[in-house]
């Protein structure tokens, strides 16, 4: 799960999980709480590495679909990501897309608090386009805007377009 701050990855991967068959989820801004948060390469390679480790572990006790979310900035962290991974399996990478304006209401009225200055410094980081157009061959793309949508909706869209996952 991939988007910007306030686009609903961790809210979405949690209620996936309950239609994810032999799956799990990990929410990667859970497991990389830090003070300070350095937000560079090397804290997001060491993030990469623990989200890889839990997904291999995850695969190891029968979880087969795991969903994971807020470890990707751009493509080259992706291929950072899947070079980490032991066996290659299809990969389904869903950007959740919303309009400034939403995303910036959602980013001061949820539950999960920033300050001003963290929105401030997470908005001069650019948006990375390139991870829509990757040509893996076990690699797919799907891009959800969610700006009009509920929970509900953008999680039937989601298993909508993933039906090798989400299969009814």
């Amino acid at each position: 799960m991939h988007g910007e701050e306030g686009a609903g990855k961790s809210t979405i991967i949690r209620a996936l999980l309950p239609h994810t068959p032999n799956g799990a989820r990990i929410d990667a801004e859970d497991i990389g709480q830090t003070n300070p948060c350095p937000m560079d390469d090397e804290f997001f390679d060491l993030l990469r590495r623990n989200v890889a480790g839990l997904v291999e572990r995850f695969w190891a006790a029968g979880y087969v679909n795991v969903v994971a979310g807020s470890f990707l900035r751009d493509y080259p962290d992706y291929l950072a990501f899947r070079r980490l991974l032991t066996r290659p399996p299809a990969v389904f990478l869903v950007e959740l897309l919303v309009d400034k304006d939403v995303r910036d209401h959602r980013r001061v009225t949820r539950a999960k608090q920033t300050t001003r200055e963290w929105r401030a410094m997470v908005d001069t980081i650019p948006e990375d386009r390139t991870i829509r157009q990757a040509t893996d061959p076990d690699y797919r793309y799907v891009g959800v805007d969610t700006t009009g949508l509920d929970v509900a909706e953008t999680v039937r869209r989601i298993r909508s377009a993933i039906p090798e996952v989400y299969a009814r």
